[in-house]
């Protein structure tokens, strides 16, 4: 969230004052993309999992990898764009119960779908940089860890939240343009059901941070 808010602030500053432009083309694009995600460590409590005692637990995620697809339409003389997209997330973890077992070999991932909307801020020659925000719907989050027990699978669907981003736009030629961005989510209090059993997480902060890059190719 840190890093957000700072890189925001830098753009805030740098296109401050400067004419809005239209949007780096319009009509329709596709756009897939891949990147690196940043989650922060989580501190939920657990409940009726049976081999796992209850309290907290604390689950240490390290740095992972995001994919996704996103379907974009640019408004004709106007500097906005709407997106719709899909977004597949993975972090590895892992975690520590509250009398100190240590259940390793674990993964954090996601299934989200989202809408957004961009802002083009400006042309400089080939490159346009935005800012956007939008909406996030989970279709599914799993936080997942394995041990000599087997594996434990913690999951929830459902749940919205919000996301903001800023990014730059380069024109490779009138059918193809290349994307990167900076974008910060936020999903809070969620609750992840055990799968095959009776236990919950509870109080998950599901914020990642995506540096993500990709090309746009028009239709």
């Amino acid at each position: 969230m840190k890093a957000f808010i700072a890189a925001a602030t830098v753009a805030s500053f740098a296109f401050q004052g400067i004419p809005t432009a239209q949007a780096a083309g319009d009509g329709w694009s596709i756009v897939p993309y891949a990147g690196f995600s940043q989650l922060g460590d989580q501190n939920p409590t657990i409940s009726g999992a049976g081999d796992i005692v209850d309290g907290e637990l604390d689950v240490s995620v390290e740095s992972g990898f995001t994919a996704g697809l996103g379907v974009r339409y640019g408004y004709k003389d106007s500097p906005w764009t709407s997106e719709f997209g899909w977004e597949y997330r993975s972090n590895d973890s892992d975690a520590t119960s509250a009398d100190g077992t240590a259940l390793p070999g674990g993964n954090y991932a996601s299934n989200i779908f989202y809408l957004n909307g961009r802002y083009a801020l400006r042309e400089s020659g080939s490159l346009t940089p935005w800012i956007g925000g939008g909406i996030t719907w989970i279709q599914e989050v799993d936080l997942d860890s394995e041990d000599s027990e087997g594996e434990r699978s913690f999951s929830a669907s459902g749940s919205v939240g919000f996301q903001a981003m800023v990014g730059v736009d380069y024109e490779l030629s009138d059918r193809f343009y290349f994307t990167s961005e900076l974008r910060y989510s936020n999903l809070t209090d969620l609750t992840l059901d055990q799968e095959g059993g009776n236990g919950q997480v509870n109080g998950i902060d599901y914020q990642p941070l995506t540096l993500g890059i990709g090309v746009g190719i028009r239709l």
